[in-house]
């Protein structure tokens, strides 16, 4: 990852440091969340992809019922 050096004022140095030390992290993770925020980047997750198809198919709530609905549903195709 690129380093960037940043010149700030000692009053933002510190708000910068008491952030940091309050959420347990990093200054540098500080900084790149803020950046983020500001900019509109966001890391894009797969939830953030397939997440409009969450409920989209019809099926058993639960699973398991098929094992009563189809026979043979589990077992090895060998026996």
């Amino acid at each position: 990852m690129p380093a960037v050096t940043v010149k700030l004022p000692k009053s933002v140095h510190h708000r910068l440091t008491m952030e940091a030390a309050r959420r347990g992290t990093s200054e540098a993770t500080v900084l790149r969340e803020s950046f983020e925020k500001l900019t509109g980047l966001k890391k894009i997750t797969l939830w953030d992809r397939i997440g409009h198809l969450a409920g989209s198919i019809d099926g058993p709530g639960n699973l398991s019922a098929l094992s009563k609905t189809l026979p043979g549903y589990g077992r090895s195709r060998s026996r």
